[in-house]
């Protein structure tokens, strides 16, 4: 059960996360500040930053509405998989 809430939050993160390509109508992104951090919402109110990339090369994005974070990479097949 808590994979599959788990996977459902996942999903939504990174639905949220995909506007930052600034192609979806009413999203709005802000320029990475001093850390590199990119803050982008949308019009339904949700939030997300994505923060520099940490030491081990994992993107970092935040759910500024809860303030989980989900870490991002790319595998040796070259898919991008997040935890």
């Amino acid at each position: 059960m808590y994979k599959l809430i788990g996977a459902m939050l996942l999903s939504a993160i990174i639905y949220m996360i995909v506007p930052v390509s600034k192609s979806e109508a009413g999203t709005k992104c802000t320029p990475p500040d001093i850390f590199g951090n990119e803050t982008c919402t949308d019009d339904r109110g949700g939030s997300v930053t994505k923060e520099k990339t940490n030491i081990f090369g994992d993107d970092v994005y935040r759910d500024n509405r809860t303030g989980k974070t989900t870490k991002c990479r790319k595998d040796i097949w070259g898919n991008y998989v997040c935890d």
